[in-house]
Formats: C-alpha cells, sequence, structure tokens
C-alpha cells in the first residue's frame, strides 16, 4: 500500500515536468515564397514561377495551387475575390509536389477578366498571387505575392532630325487602346500640332509636334498614354534668319539664331566679314543686329559659326538712289530670362541664363523672395547661374531675377507625386512583442528629399482618432522605438495593436499609408532553462511532500 501511494506521487510529479516543458516555445515554420523569372517584360511574356513551403503532396493525397496575375496590391491577410477584384486566373492545377515545391509557367495577359471588375494590362506594377486548394475548389486565401513589371510601347520619328520649329511625325505601336496621348520633349510638355489624340483600338495612333527652342544635338521625345510611355530621339540642327533680307550699306539688319550651343559666342560673318558676335541663351537661341558693311551691290552669304555649328542666309546689298538719312540706333533689349526647366523636384539642379540687364552689375536670383544666389553681368548685359531648388512645397514657385532696376522673373512648378509606400518589417503581423517594442520599415527614396515619415499606433484597425495611442511625425530613420512613457501606453494581455507608416517628401507631399500591421504586447517571461529548473523542482517537492504526508498519515493509524 505504501508503495502504491509513493507511485503515485511520483506519476504526478513526472507529469507537471512534463506539462511545464511542453510550454515553452516551438520553433515556427519556414515561410512560403515565390519567385518569378523574368520580372519584367511584355503582354505575351512568358514567365516561370518556382515556389517553396507550400501544403506538400503525399503518397495518399495530392495537392494543388492555382496562379492568379492582377493589377491590385494585397497581402497574404487578403482574398481573391474579396480585396483583389481584377485579375486572371492564368494557372490552376498546379501540382505541390512532396517537399511542397513547384515550377510552372504561364504568360502576361492582355486583360483582367476573371473578377467582378475588369480592365486592360497596360505598363505598370502588376501582383502574381498563389492560392491553394481545398479539394477540388480553389480557396481565395492568398498564400504568398511576387510583383511583374509589364512594359510597352514603342514609337518612330520622322523626321530624325530638322531645326527648331520642325514639324515631326510621331508614329506609336503596342500601346493601351482607347487612350489620351501626351508628349514631353526632354521632360517638358509640348502640345500635338495635329493628328490622334487618342490610341486607336489596336494601340496605335500618328501625331505631330512641334520642335522648342532647343540647343543643337540630340533631344529625347516621349510618348505617353495612360502609364504606358516610349521614347525616341531627334537631332536639332542650327539655322538663322535675317531680316530684313535685303538693304544698303549701314542698313542694320538683326540675325535671330536657333539651335545653336548653350551659353555659347557665335561669331557673324557678312561676305567674310566678321560683323559681330552674339551669346546665346540656355536654350541655343540669340538675336543680334549689326550694319551691312560698305560693299557694292549683290546678294551676299551670311554665315553664324559656333564651333561645328554653322548656319548660313542670304543678304541682297541695294545701291541707294540718294544719301541713306542716318538710322537711329535701336533701343535697348528688354531683360529675357530663360531656366534650364520648369518643373521639378527638390534639390534639382538648374541653370539659368538672362541677357538685357545692366552691364558688369550684380544680379540676384530669389526663390519665393529667398535669395538663392547672385551673379555679376558681363559687359554684354548676359549672365549665366546654377543652383538647386530648396525645399518647398509642391506647386508653384517664383523666380525673380533683378540688377536693382530691370527684374524678371519665371515660374517654377514642384512636382506634387506622392512617395511609394513603406514596406513593413518588425514586427510582423500577429506577432507577440515585449517592451521596448522596436518598429522597423523598409527605407522609401522620392525625387525630392528628405524622405521623412510618419508612424500610428491603435487599437483599431481603422485608425480612428479616438483609437491612436501613439503618433510620430517626420521620423528620419526607418526604425522606432517605444519605451519609457510611452510604452506605458500599450498595455499587455490579449488586447490587439495595429501599425502602419507612410512617408512624406521634401514637397509635402503624403504618400499613402502602409497597409496595417496587427501585433500584441505580452508580459515579459522566464527563460527556458529556468522553465526547466522550476519543473524539476516542482517534482522533488511534491515527492518530498507525499512521503511526509504518507509517513503522517501511518503513524496515526
Amino acid at each position: 500500500m505504501k508503495t502504491i501511494s509513493l507511485f503515485r506521487i511520483l506519476a504526478m510529479g513526472i507529469l507537471l515536468s512534463i506539462l511545464l516543458l511542453a510550454a515553452s516555445p516551438v520553433p515556427a515554420h519556414a515561410a512560403r515564397g515565390i519567385t518569378l523569372s523574368p520580372t519584367e517584360g511584355a503582354i505575351g511574356t512568358r514567365i516561370t514561377i518556382t515556389g517553396t513551403e507550400f501544403n506538400k503532396s503525399t503518397s495518399d493525397t495530392d495537392k494543388y495551387a492555382a496562379i492568379y496575375f492582377s493589377s491590385e496590391e494585397a497581402s497574404t491577410l487578403d482574398d481573391i475575390g474579396v480585396e483583389v477584384t481584377r485579375y486572371k486566373l492564368v494557372k490552376d492545377g498546379v501540382w505541390l509536389d512532396l517537399e511542397g515545391e513547384f515550377e510552372t509557367t504561364f504568360k502576361v495577359p492582355d486583360i483582367l477578366d476573371d473578377g467582378s471588375k475588369e480592365e486592360d494590362v497596360e505598363s505598370g506594377t502588376y501582383y502574381v498571387y498563389v492560392c491553394h486548394y481545398l479539394g477540388a475548389v480553389i480557396q481565395p486565401r492568398i498564400r504568398a505575392v511576387a510583383t511583374f513589371t509589364v512594359t510597352m510601347g514603342e514609337i518612330e520619328l520622322s523626321p530624325l532630325r530638322g531645326t527648331v520649329g520642325t514639324l515631326v511625325e510621331v508614329t506609336g505601336i503596342d500601346f493601351p487602346s482607347l487612350k489620351d496621348i501626351s508628349f514631353k520633349y526632354d521632360g517638358l510638355s509640348v502640345p500635338i500640332e495635329s493628328g490622334s489624340k487618342r490610341t486607336g483600338s489596336a494601340g496605335g495612333f500618328i501625331s505631330l509636334i512641334r520642335v522648342p527652342d532647343s540647343t543643337a544635338g540630340t533631344h529625347i521625345i516621349t510618348a505617353l498614354a495612360s502609364e504606358t510611355e516610349a521614347t525616341a530621339n531627334f537631332r536639332v540642327k542650327p539655322e538663322i534668319t535675317i531680316s530684313p533680307t535685303s538693304g544698303e550699306i549701314n542698313t542694320r539688319a538683326t540675325v535671330r539664331g536657333t539651335g545653336f550651343g548653350d551659353r555659347t559666342q557665335v561669331d557673324i560673318w557678312f561676305h567674310n566679314i566678321k560683323v559681330a558676335t552674339a551669346t546665346t541663351s540656355s536654350l541655343g537661341s540669340f538675336s543680334k543686329s549689326f550694319s551691312v558693311p560698305d560693299l557694292g551691290a549683290g546678294a551676299y552669304t551670311v554665315d553664324a559659326e559656333e564651333r561645328a555649328n554653322v548656319a548660313k542666309a542670304r543678304f541682297t546689298v541695294t545701291v541707294p538712289s540718294s544719301p541713306p538719312p542716318p538710322q537711329p540706333l535701336p533701343p535697348e533689349p528688354s531683360p529675357v530670362i530663360s531656366i534650364s526647366a520648369t518643373t521639378g523636384n527638390i534639390g534639382q539642379g538648374l541653370v539659368m541664363g538672362g541677357s538685357g540687364f545692366k552691364v558688369n552689375t550684380t544680379v540676384t536670383i530669389k526663390y519665393d523672395n529667398e535669395l538663392l544666389t547672385a551673379v555679376t553681368t558681363d559687359a554684354n548685359g548676359v549672365f549665366a547661374a546654377a543652383f538647386t531648388i530648396p525645399p518647398s512645397k509642391y506647386g508653384n514657385h517664383t523666380i525673380i531675377v533683378s540688377d536693382g532696376t530691370n527684374t524678371s522673373e519665371v515660374s517654377f512648378a514642384v512636382e506634387s507625386t506622392a512617395p511609394p509606400v513603406p514596406t513593413l518589417i518588425l514586427p510582423k503581423t500577429e506577432d507577440k512583442v515585449m517592451s521596448p517594442i522596436r518598429f522597423v520599415w523598409q527605407n522609401v527614396t522620392d525625387p525630392s528629399p528628405p524622405v521623412t515619415y510618419t508612424i500610428q499606433i491603435a487599437t483599431s484597425s481603422d485608425f480612428s482618432n479616438t483609437s491612436i495611442v501613439l503618433e510620430k511625425k517626420e521620423l528620419t530613420k526607418t526604425e522606432y522605438s517605444v519605451i519609457g512613457e510611452e510604452g506605458l501606453r500599450l498595455g499587455t494581455g490579449e488586447k490587439p495593436y495595429y501599425w502602419r507608416v507612410r512617408a512624406v517628401d521634401g514637397a509635402s507631399n503624403e504618400g499613402n499609408w502602409a497597409n496595417p500591421w496587427i501585433f500584441y504586447v505580452v508580459s515579459g517571461g522566464m527563460p527556458t532553462w529556468a522553465i526547466i529548473v522550476m519543473a524539476v523542482l516542482g517534482g522533488i517537492f511534491l515527492l518530498v511532500l507525499g512521503y511526509f504526508i504518507h509517513m503522517k498519515t501511518s503513524t496515526l493509524k
């Protein structure tokens, strides 16, 4: 009888020890993942997709997966048909081998027409989703995600070269069908003179645009339709015109040139006689007057030369019927300024040129009345300056140039494109974390630096004002730790918390919030070795206690 009682007490101690050991954490399984090859291409591109760590087939039961192609971004917490409504089922019945792996191929579709909403595939980022089967039915829950970039569009120019003002025929193919078309020349918008303003049903178009003022050499023409764009090169040649084209000796003639170099000297020759030197603007144009030299009547060639850039015009000298009256000097030119770009981002470098200002005088350049730089004009009242766009809000800003007497201004528009959405890293969704809590996300780059971040922590997934327990703005790093008094706002227990981050660029453009992740705060626990020691000591204590109870019972009997 004594032996049986001791055996029961010993068994209870060992059982409690096993239960304590069973409460120790179990390592997590590796996450599912898919890779694509290639990761970008046109419609019809064949993609090889490889997956790992999915449900494993067995000798008795086969497991399968389905593959979707979508324009909507989602996560492994979302469902096809609910959060993702624009998609194409590009592969079904994909067998998962005995290791839970697969490899198969599919083609990039031209239309997403399997969901509740339909749309054409265009240039941009698309998403590949993998879902499991349950029996013969595809389950909607997304199990893995990868991204793919669709590229489209091609244009041809006719002619490929010409002077400023040339009408260029732009022919496009493989663009999205029935979309508005726009054009840019070196990044600046140019109007459509005639022809197509929308793509046809097959994605083609023929449009005419006019070459704007620009320097000699190669320039980029860009055609855009929806999210698709294509580029081609156009080469600008120099050209001059003369006004008037005829006159007597000492006639004041004006030569206007386009398509020369950027802020360079151009020598003007009249039948091998150098009559003037002009300075071009940043866009390669100039205007210069001279007196017709004393030559006999006849037709003469006027040359404008700047290194390899040469252009010619003709002037006819006529014989005066009587002595010409004295010609008045032309009025002083009004100040003219030009800038290398009228739109851009924070920190963008710009080059400005000006003429018609007071000679050998300091010229100030201000941005919204804030001084950017100051330069000195030359003996012809011409200047050139370089500066960068300072941090400022998106939208239009005024650049003012003044020599104290003459003032001219130009508008510059700061880009209004929001920065990308940051990718959340830690804590992962459904993680249980202890204080101090460290939040980490991926870095975001933007053309308008610096990029800062705003983080919000709330008790509700809708992040209403009453649910937000913590918000930090203008963070310069891609992490933030909640410690001290801030940590006390997050209580422990089963109550979930939600966190999200968004980026803000130097032009005050606020990006979209990242999809919120959920986490739980738990109190600090004992290490595994302490749990084992306590389990063993508990068993010994129960054995000793049982022994004394047994001895006491025996004594009473």
